[in-house]
């Protein structure tokens, strides 16, 4: 569902579950046309004016965004533990490199997945190769981007 607040033009895209919470939550009826009256602004402004807008194939839209999360997560901690082990040894191997591929479309710069595989498997080891700065780098290039990363997987 999109939920719109005329007043202030506000936007968000609601799965109709967490709607209808929402609408039982404020003490409201779940039917169509009295629902919108006890949804709220998404900014919570002062004079909210809702429309519901329902959008077609929104739990797909739901579902697309947390295989990405999922995804993006997940190999950022193959990333994250390589980089912690990557002082003492090299850590250029087939997870790391399927974490690289993995994160190519979500970070759009070639370079930062570059350097993170150039640190990985340079020899020989010191501890002031290893690849905790290109990790953050990855990191922060997908916060930039909008990605959703989890709280363990900050630079």
């Amino acid at each position: 569902m999109k939920v719109t607040c005329t007043s202030c033009k506000a936007t968000e895209v609601w799965e109709l579950d967490a709607l209808i919470s929402e609408v039982r939550k404020n003490g409201g009826n779940t039917d169509w046309h009295t629902a919108r009256y006890a949804v709220k602004c998404p900014h919570r402004c002062a004079s909210p004016i809702i429309k519901l807008l329902p959008i077609p194939f929104g739990r797909e839209r739901a579902r697309k965004q947390a295989h990405r999360h999922a995804l993006i997560n997940l190999s950022l901690q193959v990333l994250r533990e390589a980089a912690a082990r990557s002082a003492t040894e090299a850590v250029g191997t087939i997870e790391v490199r399927l974490a690289l591929h993995v994160l190519r479309p979500f970070v759009r710069d070639q370079r930062l997945l570059n350097a993170f595989w150039r640190s990985a498997v340079v020899q020989p080891r010191h501890p002031w190769t290893s690849c905790q700065l290109p990790y953050r780098h990855v990191a922060q290039r997908l916060l930039d981007q909008g990605m959703i990363v989890d709280e363990a997987n900050k630079p």
